[in-house]
């Protein structure tokens, strides 16, 4: 008996051995800085006596309540759920539809397909958000291009009255069409647009149709701007499509990875008892990947909440807070002009709660829906 004791004791020892520096560390780098920031959120720390503070004490949930009375809170909340949306409604069913034609190899080079579709997910976050934000910039390509077609359009238009001239004659009925292709914009520039109109064409020479043409597009084609990152109601949208570009060959890989699990007898025989593409993807491929889909799912939601470097980079919230997220929220409270550590930390925590949430109604589904967890 005595023997039995010792050698248990012997093994709880090497046990706690083998554990503990696993435990501390746990402790140390999880544990502690979750339950210190639960502490501070619910605190008026702001620094504390060492940095000439006041000593800091527990206040309740004023914070919290604060969070709940601010709008921008609302607004970053809001931005954030419009991320998961197009992660997990986006991102996850083109990755899953990319892949499976990958996998069945219904188009032509798909190794050469599949790394198009996984490059962008290995350039830098901030590479990818400063090309982005310069294309979707007011002088940015897409604007020049946008553009360039308008211009060319109202060329062709006003070029086609003097078709066939090598000069030109100032007449009431081509006054009347130049007038009708220029629109509204006419009226803008000129008081009286017939008489004006007719001054204007009187100051060119016959030789000079084609700079006159070229004048004459210039005056009346307004240049388009585009401000996409700067409209409220669609700021969003460039972040939202290159979150989607970005991440979907992420998933993709993920996808094809699994189905390459799958045994390809299974595959051959639904398609010589008669099952199409479709059914093939819907009764076996599906099934055999419903706890891949999930895990990605959880993936998206958890890389979605904390999606700080793409959004910061390519707007930093952009004008009054349009496209502020959670993540730049809680950084602007936290280092921006007057730190208040407080409310920083329970927006973190509001975070971890929302990505909690949203993990656990997935999990549910799972259930609900008969997944398969891997």
């Amino acid at each position: 008996m005595a023997r039995k004791k010792r050698i248990g004791r012997e093994e709880g020892r090497a046990y706690w051995m083998m554990v503990l520096p696993a435990l501390i560390v746990y402790m140390l780098v999880l544990a502690f800085p979750i339950v210190l920031s639960i502490v501070l959120s619910v605190s008026n720390y702001n620094g504390g006596k060492m940095f000439g503070g006041e000593s800091w004490q527990i206040t309740g949930f004023s914070k919290y309540a604060k969070l709940v009375g601010d709008p921008l809170f609302w607004n970053s909340l809001k931005n954030n759920l419009y991320i998961v949306l197009i992660s997990v409604f986006g991102q996850l069913p083109l990755g899953f539809i990319f892949a499976y034609i990958i996998y069945r190899k219904t188009v032509k080079w798909p190794n050469f397909w599949q790394g198009v579709l996984y490059v962008p997910n290995i350039i830098s976050v901030i590479v990818v958000a400063v090309l982005w934000s310069t294309i979707f910039s007011p002088k940015g390509p897409l604007g020049e291009a946008i553009n360039s077609v308008r211009f060319d359009a109202f060329h062709v238009k006003i070029a086609a009255l003097f078709s066939g001239q090598s000069g030109f004659s100032i007449t009431d009925d081509l006054v009347r069409k130049i007038l009708d292709i220029a629109g509204p914009k006419a009226s803008a520039i000129f008081t009286d647009p017939p008489a004006e109109l007719k001054d204007f064409l009187a100051s060119y020479s016959p030789d000079q149709l084609q700079q006159l043409i070229t004048d004459m597009t210039n005056m009346f084609v307004s240049k388009w701007s585009p401000t996409f990152l700067g409209i409220p109601d669609v700021a969003m949208l460039p972040i939202l499509f290159v979150t989607l570009w970005m991440w979907t060959g992420l998933y993709m890989i993920i996808f094809l990875a699994n189905m390459q699990k799958i045994d390809v007898q299974i595959i051959e025989s639904a398609r010589i008892d008669g099952a199409n593409e479709g059914q093939v993807m819907r009764y076996i491929v599906l099934p055999a990947l419903s706890g891949t889909l999930v895990n990605t799912a959880i993936l998206c939601i958890a890389g979605s909440l904390s999606s700080f470097s793409l959004v910061w980079a390519m707007t930093g919230g952009g004008p009054n807070h349009v496209t502020e997220i959670l993540a730049i929220y809680m950084f602007n409270n936290a280092f921006l002009g007057r730190p208040d550590f407080p409310l920083a930390n329970a927006i973190a925590l509001v975070m971890v709660t929302v990505s909690f949430i949203l993990i656990g109604l997935t999990k549910a589904v799972e259930n609900k829906f008969g997944g398969k967890g891997e």
